[in-house]
């Protein structure tokens, strides 16, 4: 019988590196919490519907579980409903997740890879933009990291502490975002196979039983829902939409490119290519489990559908560690610095672009703004509230048809007393949080500003009015974007024929009378 190879023993822990690696995170960290503060950058239509869950903390939400909501919460709670103190969560995860690289580089490796992968990692060119935007990315990957050097300890030295923990970070993970369910896959692969010290199927066991108690509430949430995150997840993928997306693979492919910066996305490749030895290693095939699947199985998902680049992002903790220590092994020590030097550099670049609000010398199109999607929805806003305070009457309600509106207006009207709600064409199946959990009956015998993005209504909404004015133009955009126009109209007393109450009623941004 063959002996498994025993785990590498970590080195002894070098209180200046860590010191050195935590003193970096807490600098990009606070970096970025300065060009947010500074740049004042608005949010993205998704940044604003999360801030609006985040103002009714639930188990669960249309089509994200609940951890988000959480973070926003919190963040809102200590410094306001400003566009920074909402983003606040995303510099403060990967403040903390470069700290769990460099103790699983260190671990598996040496001090010396641990630092680089913990500054490798905070400086990929994909972490350094998502950390300026508030999504369930960077909340994930903080639980992947740390579940994964528990997951490594745990196998490393049989401790159940570290199996526990696993579990924890599985849980939160899973209440970030479902894709933290991959972790499994790998997990069951590296405990089977025994490629990496000890089989613990107890500890793993235990991790599991963790992690599902820590997700049972939104589990809960989802039945009592009828599953609407659930399939909500599931029409996002709808493999088989488009079997053969070349285009999408290729898409797919670039993205990754781009996340990873163009210097290790060629050392990947090498390392496909010509790998010397290094899947021989049991450190780098664990690596290799934690990442390369997944890769490989979302590229089958644009090919048989669509996969967005972000999708991946559970990889690349991995990812990262796997090629930088691989550089390290075959001693392109000049390389791997380059690569650090040329990430911190696009980072700083990124970081003043955000601060600024515009890349410098260029003429702003729909082609060119990197900040398109951002931009504008103030305007579209002060038009609405412009249209909607009626002098000397009650102001009017606001109907939209479409989510992006929805949670921009609300976002934006947050201060005055807009009642925003959201109609859909089927009122029996929403297709978003809003349709879901705001009643569109709360505007029954209001006037309203109706937005829309065309210039005709649906019949279906124009008959629910006695009658409909407009419609006012409005360019959200200082160029022309078919994306960036939308049309407000008047509508007199919104009613239904078979309401028993057309009283036109207050209620708060959250669906909540007054």
């Amino acid at each position: 019988m063959t002996a498994r190879p025993a785990a590498p023993r970590p080195e002894p822990a070098d209180r200046d590196a860590f010191r050195a690696v935590v003193a970096v995170a807490l600098g990009l960290a606070l970096f970025r919490l300065a060009v947010l503060f500074i740049g004042g950058m608005p949010l993205y239509l998704d940044e604003a519907q999360y801030w609006f869950w985040g103002q009714d903390p639930a188990f669960g939400y249309f089509s994200k579980p609940p951890l988000i909501g959480w973070a926003i919460a919190a963040t809102t709670a200590v410094c306001g409903d400003g566009p920074a103190c909402v983003k606040a969560s995303s510099p403060l995860a990967y403040a903390v997740a470069p700290i769990f690289a460099y103790l699983l580089g260190r671990n598996m490796f040496s001090v010396r890879v641990g630092l680089y992968a913990a500054i490798g990692f905070a400086t990929l060119p994909g972490v350094a933009f998502s950390g300026f935007i508030v999504s369930t990315d960077p909340l994930l990957l903080l639980c992947w990291t740390g579940a994964l050097w528990a997951f490594e300890r745990g196998l490393a030295t049989g401790g159940r502490r570290y199996w526990a923990c696993a579990g924890l970070f599985l849980g939160f993970g899973m209440l970030a975002k479902y894709a933290m369910a991959y972790f499994f896959a790998p997990a069951l692969i590296v405990t089977l196979l025994g490629t990496y010290g000890r089989r613990s199927w107890g500890g793993l066991l235990l991790a599991a039983g963790i992690g599902l108690a820590v997700l049972s509430p939104n589990l809960i949430w989802n039945a009592l829902s009828g599953f609407e995150t659930f399939k909500h997840t599931a029409a996002n993928a709808s493999v088989g939409a488009h079997v053969g997306n070349l285009a999408g693979v290729l898409d797919f492919l670039a993205d990754q490119a781009a996340i990873v910066g163009p210097i290790l996305a060629v050392v990947l490749i090498a390392t496909l290519v010509r790998p010397r030895g290094l899947f021989l290693v049991p450190a780098f095939r664990l690596l290799a489990w934690f990442s390369l699947p997944i890769l490989g199985l979302l590229v089958v998902q644009a090919f048989l559908s669509r996969a967005h680049g972000n999708w991946a992002a559970v990889a690349y903790p991995a990812l990262s560690l796997f090629l930088f220590a691989a550089l390290d092994r075959l001693d392109y020590r000049r390389l791997l610095r380059a690569t650090i030097g040329f990430h911190a550099g696009a980072f700083l670049v990124i970081g003043v672009a955000l601060a600024v609000g515009q890349v410098p010398f260029v003429t702003l199109s729909t082609a060119t703004d990197p900040f398109r999607w951002i931009r504008g929805w103030d305007r579209l806003a002060q038009a609405v509230e412009g249209r909607r305070a009626v002098p000397g009457g009650r102001p009017l309600a606001v109907i939209t048809t479409e989510r992006g509106a929805t949670a921009e207006l609300i976002y934006h009207l947050r201060d005055s007393d807009a009642l925003v709600r959201r109609w859909s064409a089927d009122e029996n199946n929403p297709d978003d949080h809003f349709a879901m959990v705001l009643d569109l009956d709360d505007a029954l015998g209001c006037d309203a500003v109706i937005v829309s993005r065309g210039p005709e209504l649906p019949a279906a909404l124009a008959g629910r009015f006695d009658s409909v004015e407009g419609p006012v133009r409005i360019d959200m955009r200082p160029y022309e974007d078919r994306k960036g126009t939308y049309h407000l109209f008047i509508g007199k007393r919104f009613g239904r024929i078979d309401a028993a109450d057309n009283t036109c009623r207050s209620i708060t941004r959250t669906g909540r009378r007054l």
